[in-house]
């Protein structure tokens, strides 16, 4: 089981461990949405989500694939609002990703955080250089490129880079046959 690496309070780690992420039944996901919901409501409520996460589901720039809207506005543009988007069955994988982070290997984020200490950030140079090192990986561990390309994407974007280069990073892993 994968550890939160946001802090949650013992309300949230009750609420957490009613939510059923990896859900094969249609019923196991139903018994996870007034969970969710209630947690959603509660990391937001006092801010726990890091800014990061947050934007890659409020930003338009950062939902490459989006065509200009937020994850945000197309759940609003299906009129689903507010706090209904918490309750939705389509924000659980959202709610994962705020809470656990990119579902990548430890060994993997390290690497492209390690590029990261001496600048702060990914340069569009350092996206170029570590495009394909996550293409080998994705071949080598036989993951889907599509589910991949979305989990090498926010860890671009939580080193900081650009949503351009993060997109760069996106396109290359989708593209793994």
């Amino acid at each position: 089981m994968r550890v939160p690496d946001i802090e949650l309070t013992e309300r949230e780690i009750e609420l957490l461990a009613q939510i059923n992420f990896g859900h094969t039944r249609h019923d196991e996901l139903n018994a996870s949405l007034a969970p969710m919901a209630a947690l959603s409501a509660s990391l937001l409520d006092r801010g726990a989500i890091p800014e990061i996460r947050l934007l890659y589901f409020t930003d338009p720039e950062r939902n490459p694939s989006g065509r200009g809207k937020s994850r945000q506005q197309i759940f609003e543009k299906n009129g689903t609002a507010e706090a209904e988007i918490c309750a939705h069955p389509h924000f659980l994988k959202f709610l994962e990703y705020f809470i656990y982070g990119p579902d990548l290997p430890k060994t993997v984020i390290a690497k492209f955080k390690d590029v990261t200490s001496c600048s702060g950030y990914l340069t569009g140079g350092d996206v170029n250089d570590l495009a394909p090192e996550a293409r080998r990986f994705v071949r080598s561990s036989r993951l889907n490129p599509h589910d991949a390309a979305d989990e090498f994407h926010k860890l671009v974007l939580e080193c900081d880079a650009s949503p351009s280069s993060a997109e760069s990073i996106y396109k290359s892993v989708r593209a793994v046959k």
